[in-house]
């Protein structure tokens, strides 16, 4: 039996949408030549970490952590800085301390069975009748949704025509194969 996935035409990262004509149905490894061959040709390093986890490479764990490690690569505010001498060996001394304290846990404490059925009810979205978090006005989504429109390459028509025309020649040559 064949697994078949949904795959984007124009990526998610380089803003693609979930409009029924941006999406194309793939078996698994269809998918995964899809993403090396984005990868190969644009150079995205999302397309990369989806290629080498759709093709059995790398674990799903694997990929989250890789994930986490590249789009941090971008923040520098620690840049330059270093933490000094003394501050090291503190820091090593209180986790230390605090895992021989909590062999099991790390350097984690358990939480109590209060705190869990808490974290519990707020997983649920209700705490005591009350909605946690918070809801964002129409207002500011339009305001969001234009910041992020308005400098990216892939929502100008011809780019989006040349993104979509060199996916489905991808497409059309595994379809012959």
């Amino acid at each position: 039996m064949t697994i078949y996935h949904i795959h984007h035409i124009i990526p998610k990262h380089m803003g693609g949408s979930n409009d029924p004509d941006n999406l194309v149905t793939v078996s698994i490894e269809e998918h995964a030549n899809l993403h090396k061959q984005l990868w190969e040709d644009l150079g995205h390093w999302q397309d990369k970490i989806a290629w080498q986890m759709l093709s059995g490479q790398i674990t799903n764990a694997e990929a989250a952590k890789e994930i986490r490690r590249l789009s941090n690569l971008g923040n520098k505010h620690f840049k330059g800085k270093t933490h000094t001498k003394e501050y090291k060996e503190k820091l090593s001394k209180m986790m230390k301390e605090k895992r021989a304290k909590y062999p099991k846990m790390g350097h984690h404490k358990p939480h109590t069975n209060e705190t869990k059925e808490k974290i519990r009810q707020k997983s649920m979205g209700n705490l005591n009748g009350k909605i946690s978090g918070y809801t964002l006005s129409v207002e500011t989504k339009e305001k969001m949704r234009c910041r992020m429109l308005s400098n990216n390459p892939a929502k100008r028509p011809e780019v989006r025509a040349k993104l979509r025309l060199a996916a489905l020649a991808r497409k059309n040559l595994y379809d012959q194969r």
